[in-house]
């Protein structure tokens, strides 16, 4: 089976990402980079960046067509992908199986979006999300059966900790924009004795009251953020978001390097974090208990390396690109036995 693949950053996809791990004997990806990269932190998409998601699905229609093998089908990253696809198909009438992957809202559609979305969604065969609790707020949001939606843990290539955790000035890290609480946060440590450093877009923290101990840091390059994420003594992920899943990729990456991570307990976070076996959680939105988690682990360095030790082995055993392609290559057998 040939799948068009459609992910919404420049430089592709395939030489990084999970399709790498599925045995070309099995299923080939053909894969067609975006020529633009837009900011999915974003609360919603402008009608100049759905152009380009349309350009993109309509360039992988074409090539799909040119190639002119009937075993041929698509596999999106991202919802917007998803949708145009989904769209496409409908109005083209093409038998192509879709399916769409690391579909995450960052809010609820409504109106003529939500209509829209779910025509287009009725065309998708898979859809593939990275919390269990999106299965269901989904499928109830666009009108879909729950068996629709596949439940598949969010993963990141494997990483290892190259440098060690800052002792002479140890900072508290709270990295990410899209859906944090960032102002339960600043509650939690205002008038701390502990810098806590952001980085995140200033759209993040726009209007909040920063206190006198927080610096906020933008545009960090990836290798930037990871040295800060081994360096930082402890992370905090701060959710806001009872709808869809944020902040799995900050939790993952900590977990990766070994760190402690604190982080809301929410739709994205409980799938990932076991509380005080390989990471804390707090309740939403409660100031004084995320202050109280923090102030507890920041003295407690045995507790901190023992959390660590544990979230950095699970992440390697489920949480990597290699262990989710066994439910990538499980999903294409099954879509494309469908279709054969």
């Amino acid at each position: 089976m040939q799948w068009v693949l459609l992910g919404s950053s420049k430089g592709g996809y395939d030489r990084h990402w999970v399709t790498r791990f599925v045995p070309a004997a099995r299923h080939r990806f053909i894969d067609v980079q975006a020529p633009y990269d837009h900011d999915r932190s974003r609360a919603s998409t402008s009608p100049g960046q759905w152009l380009d998601f349309f350009r993109h699905a309509g360039r992988g229609m074409r090539i799909a067509r040119l190639v002119g093998d009937p075993r041929m089908g698509f596999l999106t990253v991202f919802p917007q992908l998803a949708v145009a696809v989904g769209l496409y198909r409908r109005l083209l009438r093409r038998p192509w199986p879709v399916i769409a992957w690391s579909f995450n809202l960052g809010r609820e559609y409504t109106g003529w979006r939500a209509g829209l979305a779910r025509a287009a969604l009725a065309r998708v065969d898979r859809i593939v999300v990275h919390s269990r609790q999106e299965t269901v707020t989904y499928a109830a949001a666009f009108g879909l059966p729950q068996s629709r939606f596949v439940f598949v843990p969010f993963s990141v290539n494997a990483l290892a900790p190259t440098v060690a955790e800052e002792e002479a000035r140890p900072f508290l890290l709270a990295m990410g924009t899209a859906n944090r609480d960032y102002a339960c946060l600043f509650e939690a440590v205002r008038g701390l004795d502990i810098p806590l450093l952001v980085v995140a877009g200033p759209h993040a923290i726009e209007g909040l009251d920063r206190p006198a101990n927080v610096e906020l840091r933008s545009g960090l390059s990836l290798a930037e953020c990871h040295l800060l994420a081994q360096r930082a003594r402890l992370s905090v992920v701060p959710i806001l978001n009872t709808f869809s899943a944020s902040g799995q990729v900050t939790v993952i990456e900590a977990m990766m390097f070994a760190r402690c991570v604190v982080a809301t307990r929410s739709i994205g976070t409980e799938d990932y974090v076991t509380d005080d076996v390989d990471g804390v959680l707090v309740p939403p939105a409660d100031p004084a208990a995320l202050r109280a988690a923090l102030l507890a682990l920041w003295e407690d360095a045995p507790r901190r390396a023992r959390i660590g030790a544990a979230a950095r082995a699970e992440a390697l055993e489920s949480l990597t690109h290699e262990a989710v392609s066994r439910t990538m290559l499980r999903l294409c057998d099954e879509v494309s036995g469908e279709r054969g």
